[in-house]
């Protein structure tokens, strides 16, 4: 008897689990963008494998993708970018996790704009900072578009620079991060 009461009650918590999970949406096919404006030379790259989740009972967001995952129009700029910047066999990842503020004033079941601030942490190099920034969210019967724009100081992540390059890499650089998450 004791065996089917411990069954019954792992049931029933895996299913309350499974009913409380039901509210996160994923994306692995996030796109991020960066853009580093400079006096000698422009420099982008995109990642299109950025996975990010929205979590829509308790409003936290969580993003994660691989630096390798970054390609540039050059593969000199790449090579560089992996091997003496970010060092992405050392650091691998860059990822945020953090909160909508103000989450439960929104209601992300209607179709139409939310703009809201994401507090929380980023990684990247292996250093963590805290980060605020504005998310606009495009809700939509089927989808909630999730897009932000922030800038990231490689210095508070001790990205160095050699001197013989700092006008060829900007100080701060411009991030823009888009995520389709598709409702189930």
């Amino acid at each position: 008897m004791t065996y089917l009461k411990t069954f019954a009650v792992a049931i029933l918590l895996l299913t309350m689990k499974l009913v409380v999970a039901q509210n996160v949406l994923i994306d692995k096919q996030g796109v991020a963008h960066f853009y580093s404006e400079a006096p000698l030379e422009d420099i982008e790259a995109t990642n299109e494998k950025a996975v990010g989740a929205i979590d829509l009972d308790k409003g936290t967001v969580a993003v994660t993708m691989l630096i390798k995952n970054f390609h540039f129009e050059k593969s000199l700029m790449e090579e560089h970018f992996n091997e003496n910047y970010l060092e992405s066999e050392k650091y691998p990842k860059a990822s945020f996790k953090g909160k909508i503020a103000n989450f439960s004033s929104y209601d992300f079941s209607k179709p139409g704009t939310i703009t809201a601030k994401a507090n929380g942490e980023l990684e990247i190099h292996g250093v963590k900072r805290p980060i605020e920034s504005e998310v606009t969210f495009d809700i939509k019967e089927d989808v909630i578009g999730a897009n932000t724009i922030f800038k990231v100081a490689l210095e508070d992540h001790k990205i160095k620079i050699p001197k013989l390059v700092i006008k060829n890499i900007a100080e701060v650089v411009d991030v823009d991060v888009s995520f389709n998450f598709m409702k189930k």
